[in-house]
């Protein structure tokens, strides 16, 4: 009985002495990281929080871009142009919660786990996603080797196989992990940047198969075909289609062939055009249906006619594409009179200014909005650049007037901008130039203009009318005036504008002269004109009836602008 009791004494007292000793533990670190917790391999334990982030921080402070790539034992340092950010508190903080999450029991257990199985806190970083993998197709495209596939090549009448030669492709995948992961770690980090053999060998059967196949089509021709196409393809064209490693159709070759019928068969669909003319809508180019080539069931057929050489004609496979208004909804479009219109003036253009008013106009005639369809202005008039037809006029870029591709497309905006308040429908989206521009205001109070800049500004508006709309526009270049009607079906909304407040006025800059060495001495040119910067409004508002359909108010913030001119100084 005493011994038992002895045991129990024994007991308790080793019970009393653990809990002092893991309670002065606890005290002891009760403002510090318990021992044995690192954050990204630098040991914390120990450190209070401010200590330990100081030192993880000098540690990542010696090499902030830390990964050295290595290709072909050659070093690459070239990711130091991508920004790394790494979040060190949460890292810090991380490591300070170790052993106290949770309750009392889940605190000790995780306590007394950390001295059998250190724990390591990895810092979170975050980078431009875009750089980087734009960096790795980069890296790609300069240290891939492309495989050399093997051929078939005819030689005194008999067609033998060349072999080819493996390539060298980075993997990109894992190599981007790698960099990331590099990234969270303090020091030098060596990445040998991973690379994966493209096996070029030839496989056998395809070699047997193709031969046999070459022999069976003698001096014959294949001749490819897809409505008014028709191309024929010689013995030494075919020849180099046949795939020899896994696929019956050489990659390669297919592409080639592909990119060289893709321009003589494919079309875009486009929707039948139309003009309002003495008060009727007329068909003015009927529709197009548009075609693409479909490219699997194409490589697919054309191995099959490779192969089996029973068939000297290949129809090629397409994918058609339908537009969305045909010639023969002409009278079921709901177009049947004018429903708004807008005007402006551009007196003063120079020639660029003027040609690519006229050809922005003529992109965006003709155009037809469908019931509940947005209309986006940078959609409709397609690319704005010297490649698509425009020439160089002054516009806003940079907080400067400079000349660039396409000035004069906003005088365009600006004007379907008017035609759309006029006819009452709901904008969606406008934005106000920088400045108060002159053109603007020749025939207009202040405000009532749109700049366009793709893809950072658009107009846009709903065709909430129930019908159809066709958007006109007319260009006068000798009264130097255009305008833009929809044409639509009324259906009783009224449209106000109010007259545009102008408050906040200020006065522009002084005017700045720049010397220009490529203009003779004492010449000026000035390059930028002065407006008085202004806050304007006006309310919109479109009601049918007792209801309200839209109703909004538009702001527009002209900064005050100076005038520019070059002075010569050539002599």
């Amino acid at each position: 009985m005493n011994k038992f009791k002895n045991l129990i004494w024994i007991f308790a007292i080793c019970i009393l002495v653990i809990s002092a000793a893991f309670t002065g533990y606890r005290l002891a670190f009760r403002n510090l990281i318990f021992p044995k917790v690192s954050v990204a391999g630098i040991g914390v334990g120990g450190m209070d929080k401010i200590t330990a982030l100081k030192l993880v921080g000098k540690y990542f402070s010696t090499n902030p871009n830390n990964i050295v790539l290595r290709i072909n034992e050659k070093e690459i340092n070239k990711l130091d142009e991508i920004k790394v950010e790494r979040d060190f508190n949460w890292a810090i903080e991380q490591a300070y919660s170790v052993g106290r999450n949770g309750n009392i029991l889940t605190q000790i257990s995780e306590q007394l786990e950390t001295i059998y199985s250190p724990r390591n806190i990895s810092v979170p970083i975050s980078y431009e996603k875009d750089d980087l993998e734009g960096y790795v197709e980069q890296l790609a495209t300069d240290f891939n080797q492309k495989p050399v596939w093997p051929k078939l090549v005819v030689e005194k009448d008999k067609v033998v196989a060349v072999s080819g030669k493996d390539g060298l492709e980075i993997d990109k995948l894992q190599l981007i992990s790698k960099i990331v992961e590099g990234w969270s770690l303090p020091d030098k980090q060596i990445v040998d940047v991973p690379r994966v053999v493209i096996s070029a060998k030839e496989n056998k059967e395809l070699v047997d198969g193709a031969i046999a196949s070459i022999d069976k089509w003698g001096e014959k021709k294949l001749v490819l075909k897809q409505e008014n196409f028709e191309m024929s393809l010689g013995k030494n064209e075919m020849v180099a289609l046949y795939g020899l490693t896994k696929e019956i159709i050489n990659k390669d070759q297919f592409e080639n062939l592909l990119a060289r019928i893709q321009q003589l068969v494919e079309t875009e669909p486009r929707d039948a055009v139309f003009r309002f003319e003495e008060g009727k809508v007329l068909e003015f180019k009927p529709e197009v249906v548009g075609r693409v080539i479909d490219v699997p069931a194409f490589n697919e057929k054309l191995g099959e006619v490779l192969l089996m050489a029973n068939s000297e004609t290949l129809e090629v496979p397409v994918i058609f594409s339908y537009p969305k208004i045909k010639a023969g909804d002409i009278n079921n479009l709901g177009i049947k009179e004018l429903i708004g219109e807008g005007k402006s003036l551009f007196s003063h253009s120079i020639p660029g200014r003027v040609f690519n008013v006229n050809l922005a106009a003529s992109r965006i005639n003709s155009t037809v909005v469908a019931p509940g369809e947005e209309f986006s202005f940078n959609s409709a008039v397609g690319d704005i650049s010297r490649a698509s037809g425009y020439q160089s006029a002054y516009i806003i870029s940079g907080g400067k007037t400079v000349l660039g591709d396409g000035g004069g497309v906003c005088q365009v905006s600006t004007t379907v901008f008017r035609a759309a308040l006029n006819a009452g429908l709901t904008i969606t989206e406008r934005k106000a130039h920088a400045y108060r521009v002159g053109y603007y205001e020749q025939d207009s109070k202040p405000g009532i203009d749109a700049t366009v800049y793709n893809p950072t500004a658009d107009l846009k508006f709903l065709n909430d009318t129930g019908n159809h709309i066709l958007i006109q526009t007319k260009v006068d270049t000798k009264n130097m005036s255009m305008s833009v009607q929809i044409y639509g079906t009324k259906d009783g909304r009224v449209a106000s504008i109010s007259v545009p407040k102008i408050s906040s006025q200020t006065p522009p800059p002084a005017t700045l002269y720049v010397d220009d060495p490529t203009l003779p001495l004492g010449q000026m040119k000035q390059i930028d004109w002065a407006a008085w910067g202004a806050k304007v409004s006006f309310n919109y508002k479109v009601i049918r009836g007792d209801e309200t359909l839209f109703e909004k108010t538009f702001y527009s913030n002209y900064q005050p602008w100076r005038a520019i001119y070059l002075k010569g100084t050539r002599i």
